[in-house]
């Protein structure tokens, strides 16, 4: 395995195991209390803040998944990256009007971070989601099996014998 290999695949690993973490600690919970979360941001219409916090945990497992299973993997960083990118954006507009959160909303109430913490890891993500999609299909991936698999040296040709 190549070193950029071996990056990507830590990279892709490392955001898909937080992205289910996260996924999975709000789903387990009521949605009411990430919706809580969602209007102390104060970025989107408060009738938005149910329907939000029932979808994101559910987007978040599936970037999750696709990350961990190497499945569609350049889609998923990608998406994965955009996330990241507007949980920042929602951040960084709180720590700039001073707003006081009940928690960042990262892993619901299992986890709490201070905004500057936030900022912190949700940079560090984006930067792995980064080394995920530069890499892809990486190693131990469904993307390189389904590859192998219809492109492979072994692969049967409908022309071929048996």
């Amino acid at each position: 395995m190549k070193r950029r290999e071996a990056e990507g695949l830590a990279a892709r690993l490392a955001v898909g195991a937080v992205l289910i973490y996260a996924g999975v600690s709000k789903v387990s919970a009521p949605a009411e209390e990430f919706a809580v979360v969602i209007q102390a941001y104060d970025v989107a219409p408060k009738d938005l803040a149910m329907p939000l916090a029932g979808l994101l945990p559910w987007v978040e497992l599936f970037l999750g998944w696709s990350l961990l299973l190497g499945w569609r993997t350049r889609a998923a960083a990608l998406g994965a990256g955009a996330l990241f990118t507007a949980f920042l954006a929602a951040l960084g507009l709180a720590a700039l009007r001073g707003l006081a959160l009940p928690n960042c909303g990262c892993f619901d109430n299992a986890v709490h971070f201070t905004v500057r913490q936030a900022l912190g890891l949700d940079s560090l993500l984006a930067l792995l989601c980064w080394a995920a999609f530069r890499s892809a299909p990486g190693p131990l991936s469904l993307d390189r099996w389904t590859e192998r698999g219809t492109n492979g040296p072994n692969a049967s040709r409908p022309l071929d014998p048996p």
